[in-house]
């Protein structure tokens, strides 16, 4: 018994390394993106991984905390459309010195 639960213990220490490894390969990607399109990506992509981890919750966490999640989810691809269609000369001036 004690070594099924190492050997899980070791399986999740192992995949929780593999998606923290995963997300700072994402985030390498993303900040090689031009300056003005990363805030756009990155919120795009949060509000995917919100919404699918909302869905993977469903039937085993309350409706209203899922419910909760997918509304966070539709606000942050909000953000994200607000950001990427957002016009150049409506980006503040200490974004534009940081391109």
């Amino acid at each position: 018994m004690c070594v099924r639960k190492a050997s899980g213990v070791r399986m999740y220490a192992m995949a929780d390394q593999s998606v923290t490894e995963t997300a700072d390969r994402l985030m390498c990607l993303l900040n090689e993106l031009p300056v003005s399109e990363r805030s756009g990506c990155a919120l795009g992509l949060a509000s995917r991984l919100i919404e699918f981890a909302a869905f993977e919750m469903a039937g085993t966490y309350s409706a209203d905390d899922v419910a909760d999640l997918i509304n966070c989810a539709a606000r942050v691809d909000h953000a994200s459309s607000d950001v990427q269609t957002a016009m150049p000369d409506t980006i503040p001036q200490t974004f534009r010195r940081m391109q």
